[in-house]
């Protein structure tokens, strides 16, 4: 189940759908650059250490030093927006099945452990010499931890596109194994890759001028390496995403989402065309196109997921806006009564009437008290000594039950909604004999 909040209004309910979208992509953008210069450096401290290449070790302790940011742009880019996802889609899957607390728990946990591990990889620069091993082992264990929490992303980001299994997963994690599910953790892996290649490229090259003594045969390196990391991770992102879209399931299908990943698509040919130019004309202030590029072509996709979302839960959405109205019109009924202005009507005496009435009387038998068909003849065309009775019952008849008819203790307008439909209805079964 979604977690034990209020049912979502409408307007609620858009701005849920934007904040998923948006904070996603901060989410998406910082954790790919996590994971990415976390891996990369990782591969770049053994080679420089089994290599004897300074080179390689530079670049390895560059990578963290430069785009790991503080604990402050974790807190800002890793947890506020993984709690605020997890509230926003507790709303949008308010009262279903899909155990949205639990899987936003999992992923929480997993992420901020892979930071945490992370981080200490980076601290462990400064006795790297000394305790390798432990420095090897540091960030192995922080990419496991990325692979782990991205995989439970990805999962469930997927598994919303899948209703109608939500009842039948009952493991801690969504497993489904859908084919879906692994076209978009293949591309959300390349695509960490691509944006890793796209923020050295930018971080290293043109934020803020660039960063200090990165030029000649270094600086040479880090530039081909980026620009052809971002070239072919690019590259296999088009691929990723036509297998995404070919393997959605048929209720998330649309010409949106169609539209929507082409658009994408456009993007990565811009991105891919900046890159092999950057690479073919050592132009690293392309750096300032490719990696904005990279943010635009993430936004792409998240609205295509979106979308593909929205066609999924068509019936949640319609049944939430049902349950909207519904809570509007209880509030408004609520304003009124509280004002004194609440107007009758035959609904709310329905609603009385089933609550309260039947339970004693019925039209053409008697049960506790008497039938309606015996007794409602004395109030025809009388409303308000109808309403005057139910508000304030006394004794009529002494062969009812002792104390006669109980005080139900209604308001006047709803006194005189059941009135309204007990005369309605007497009316009908009088017309009908």
């Amino acid at each position: 189940m979604g977690f034990d909040i209020a049912p979502p209004r409408a307007e609620h309910l858009l701005l849920a759908k934007y904040i998923i979208i948006v904070l996603s992509l901060l989410f998406v953008s910082y954790i790919s650059i996590l994971f990415g210069a976390t891996i990369l450096s990782l591969g770049f401290s053994f080679r420089g250490k089994s290599e004897n290449n300074e080179t390689f070790t530079r670049f390895s302790r560059d990578l963290v030093d430069t785009l790991m940011g503080s604990w402050g742009v974790v807190t800002a880019l890793v947890i506020l927006p993984v709690l605020t996802i997890a509230i926003s889609f507790g709303q949008v899957l308010y009262g279903t099945d899909m155990k949205v607390a639990q899987y936003f728990t999992i992923i929480f946990v997993l992420t901020m452990l892979a930071v945490v591990f992370a981080y200490a990889f980076k601290k462990s620069f400064a006795s790297r010499d000394e305790n390798f091993n432990m420095h090897l082992a540091l960030g192995g264990i922080a990419v496991l931890l990325f692979h782990a929490a991205i995989f439970a992303f990805v999962s469930t980001m997927t598994f919303a596109l899948y209703p109608e299994n939500w009842k039948i997963i009952t493991s801690a994690l969504p497993l489904t194994y859908e084919w879906s599910m692994f076209a978009r953790f293949a591309h959300f892996m390349t695509l960490s890759l691509a944006i890793t290649g796209g923020a050295i490229l930018f971080f290293f090259f043109n934020w803020d001028g660039g960063k200090e003594n990165v030029d000649g045969a270094y600086g040479d390196y880090v530039q081909k390496f980026s620009g052809g990391l971002t070239l072919g991770m690019t590259v296999l992102q088009t691929l990723f995403m036509v297998w995404f879209l070919a393997t959605l399931p048929q209720p998330a299908k649309s010409y949106d989402v169609y539209i929507t990943g082409i658009l994408a698509m456009g993007v990565l040919w811009l991105i891919c065309y900046f890159a092999f130019s950057l690479l073919h004309d050592s132009k690293v202030s392309l750096g300032k196109i490719i990696f904005p590029l990279l943010m635009v072509f993430c936004l792409f996709v998240l609205v295509d997921e979106h979308f593909a979302r929205e066609n999924s839960l068509a019936y949640q959405n319609y049944k939430l806006t049902k349950m909207s109205d519904k809570f509007l019109a209880e509030v408004e009924q609520l304003r009124a009564e509280r004002s004194g202005s609440a107007t009758p009507s035959l609904a709310v005496g329905e609603e009385i009437f089933t609550a309260k009435c039947s339970i004693c009387h019925q039209f053409d038998v008697r049960i506790v008290g008497p039938a309606y068909n015996d007794v409602m003849s004395k109030y025809e065309n009388d409303l308000e000594a109808l309403k005057t009775f139910i508000l304030n019952p006394q004794p009529v008849n002494p062969n009812d039950y002792p104390g006669g008819m109980p005080n139900q203790g209604l308001k006047p307008y709803e006194a005189e909604s059941a009135a309204m439909y007990l005369m309605e209805e007497y009316q009908k079964q009088q017309n009908a004999q």
